[in-house]
């Protein structure tokens, strides 16, 4: 994402070399190995070009996300009759996108676009995040109604725990957080 119109205008080869170069060697080496130099080289460009159009390294792979270029785990959420089966499904399914490098490494520089920038955080949620979160109120809500939550469970703190729970993941390499199924239990089990 641009960070300023100051300048001379933005060339669309230019661009796309930073872009493309950008995603080869995210894919190559992980967003912790990228950086501006390497991206200025492999491109052709300059690394005053890059800086003149995005802050970070963070808001290029923003970039790319955003232009299609890049793939987040995404799963939808099941509905099979059983919230607790559907959820945990869910969550097995993003732990283990999640356990790849790449995916990984993308969700941690997508959070830190975010942080860096709130337009930025803004556009990344409704984009990534938000409609995931929408799904799981949704699914929670319908479970919700058939009787398989109690009633004084709030459907958003749960979708809230359970997202919360793969950027947990996501944000700390080496940790070892608690199996999906236990933690949906934990978060809708009828005790």
């Amino acid at each position: 994402m641009p960070t300023s119109s100051r300048g001379r205008p933005r060339s669309e080869v230019a661009r796309r070399a930073i872009l493309t170069a950008a995603r080869e060697i995210l894919a190559e080496k992980g967003y912790e190995r990228l950086t501006i130099q390497e991206i200025a080289d492999r491109s052709g460009t300059g690394r005053q070009t890059i800086y003149r159009w995005w802050a970070t390294k963070a808001l290029i792979i923003a970039d790319l996300l955003l232009a299609g270029e890049l793939d987040l785990p995404s799963e939808a959420v099941p509905d099979t009759g059983s919230l607790e089966r559907d959820l945990t499904s869910w969550l097995e399914a993003i732990a283990a996108a999640m356990r790849d490098p790449l995916q990984a490494s993308i969700t941690r520089a997508l959070i830190t676009a975010a942080s860096d920038d709130p337009e930025e955080a803004r556009l990344l949620y409704s984009m990534t995040t938000g409609p995931v979160h929408q799904s799981l109120v949704d699914r929670i809500s319908k479970g919700k109604a058939a009787g398989q939550l109690r009633v004084e469970v709030d459907e958003i703190a749960v979708a809230d725990a359970l997202i919360g729970t793969v950027l947990f993941g996501a944000l700390t390499p080496g940790a070892n957080p608690a199996a999906p199924g236990a933690v949906v239990s934990a978060l809708v089990g009828r005790s």
